[in-house]
């Protein structure tokens, strides 16, 4: 409840709650088929250690069962991702199918789709301190993962929290007491898809998109950031809105996935074009035209959206394998 009255508390819970009810009807009435999707991955459920005592963070690995990488020995690279969720909707799982592909086309990576706590039960900075815990613990496992390569990827809101870790990490290398675990962490490439980068703007005033397709509708939004950021003060913080960090903060390999028919793409947009004046820096900029904010979550085959994912993905993994040098 930190950040809002009582009352306004229990009126957002209200305003969440059916807006949840109605996105996990919709999940449930398009179920997975496991088999297909983690065909040649292992899922492996992990409970990752939180600097709240008791309480921890929900965990998957993924890695391919593909016999030239079950002998690998010592440490090896590992992607981490967090899902998307507008900052308030549980989709912890949603990305699984990217996970698993991306772990089944690059054997060896192994890949941590982690969980992160939402608004308004647990507003900012919340999620960036579980996304922080997160990789404190990954730090801390030398012996399995190869710290110096690892890479971090969202969707949403998981990859506004992705840009967060990215930068928050260099910055933290000249704060962290030397034996802090993190502080041996490296972090080569950011992947962020669609993610909103300027809580700082209020939707109703942030620049639009020509030509939207099925749009977040700004008193949607507005809710959201209210969820996640009570105090307006707090949404022109970096660790908040990502877009307003220094550029110098960010890995030598970023790539920034928009889509055309998204809202939140002008931001973003801002932050790839501000990020590419630094010639030292590999700024890969791709937007998915004609496609609306998480057109990947419920594409089905043969649309024009499953060949955009496709195209998306493809290309994720290619960077992703450059960055790690796994090609």
């Amino acid at each position: 409840m930190a950040g809002h009255t009582p009352a306004r508390y229990e009126e957002l819970k209200a305003a969440v709650a059916a807006v949840r009810i109605q996105f996990d009807a919709a999940k449930a009435a398009q179920p997975e088929n496991l088999a297909e999707v983690l065909e040649g991955v292992e899922e492996t459920p992990v409970q990752i250690p939180s600097r709240n005592g008791s309480r921890t963070i929900e965990g998957r690995l993924y890695r391919s069962t593909a016999k030239d990488t079950a002998a690998t020995t010592g440490p090896v690279p590992v992607l981490v991702n967090w899902h998307g969720s507008g900052m308030v909707f549980h989709m912890f799982g949603q990305d699984r199918p990217f996970c698993a592909q991306v772990a089944r086309e690059i054997p060896g990576l192994v890949v941590l789709d982690a969980d992160y706590r939402k608004g308004p039960e647990d507003p900012y900075p919340a999620a960036v301190h579980d996304t922080e815990d997160t990789l404190r613990w990954l730090a801390s496992q030398q012996a399995v993962y190869d710290v110096t390569r690892v890479a971090l990827s969202g969707f949403s809101a998981g990859g506004l929290l992705a840009l967060v870790a990215a930068f928050t990490q260099t910055f933290l290398l000249v704060t962290l007491a030397a034996d802090d675990a993190l502080k041996q962490l490296r972090i080569p490439v950011v992947v962020a898809v669609y993610p909103p980068t300027d809580l700082s703007v209020p939707p109703k005033e942030r620049k639009q998109v020509a030509r939207p397709v099925r749009p977040i509708p700004p008193q949607m939004a507005e809710l959201f950031d209210e969820c996640y950021a009570p105090d307006p003060a707090t949404r022109g913080d970096p660790r908040c809105s990502p877009g307003r960090a220094d550029a110098a903060l960010f890995p030598e390999h970023v790539v920034i996935v928009t889509c055309g028919g998204d809202n939140c793409a002008p931001e973003a947009d801002a932050l790839a074009a501000r990020l590419k004046k630094d010639a030292q820096r590999k700024v890969v900029h791709e937007v998915m035209e004609g496609m609306p904010h998480a057109f990947d979550k419920t594409c089905q085959p043969g649309t024009p959206e499953w060949e955009q994912k496709d195209r998306m993905n493809a290309l994720i993994v290619r960077e992703l394998k450059e960055a790690l040098r796994m090609d």
